[in-house]
């Protein structure tokens, strides 16, 4: 996501909030608009970036844990 659609969507939002609040429907618009370009940008990279890939096999925290103690 370029840096544009952040600026762009808070911006939009800015502009609708000063028309219908002034000053603090601006801010409170800008800081949506900030939110909204985050949710969008996590929502994007999770459908893009795939399945997950499977767990490598082999000993768990404990089971390691538990054989470092053993040798000390």
């Amino acid at each position: 996501m370029s840096a544009a659609t952040p600026a762009v969507l808070a911006g939009g939002y800015a502009w609708l909030g000063s028309v219908v609040g002034g000053l603090p429907g601006a801010l409170l618009g800008c800081v949506a608009g900030l939110v909204l370009s985050g949710l969008l940008f996590l929502l994007v990279e999770s459908a893009v970036s795939g399945p997950r890939p499977p767990h490598r096999s082999g000993r768990g925290a404990v089971e390691a844990r538990s054989h470092f103690r053993r040798r000390g």
